[in-house]
């Protein structure tokens, strides 16, 4: 194992704080996952947009699924 060190604004910090406590990680996990997934270009197979049926099947219809896709995804607006 490698260590790496870096620096983060307080933003930033907060971000991946709160991000690795609704996920229930680490920060040393999140920061893991997400080198991998950066470096190596992989999908996060637990991510709802690759796992779920379409949010709307209605064709031609005035919808807001191209909106509010993040809700009905994750449930919450971003």
């Amino acid at each position: 194992m490698k260590v790496v060190q870096t620096t983060l604004t307080e933003e930033e910090h907060r971000l991946l704080e709160e991000y690795a406590r609704r996920k229930s990680m680490s920060i040393k996990e999140v920061l893991r996952e997400a080198v991998r997934t950066v470096v190596e270009g992989s999908v996060l197979s637990g991510d709802p947009i690759f796992s779920q049926s379409p949010a709307s099947k209605k064709t031609g219809k005035n919808d807001r699924a191209s909106v509010d896709h993040d809700m009905y995804l994750y449930g919450e607006p971003r």
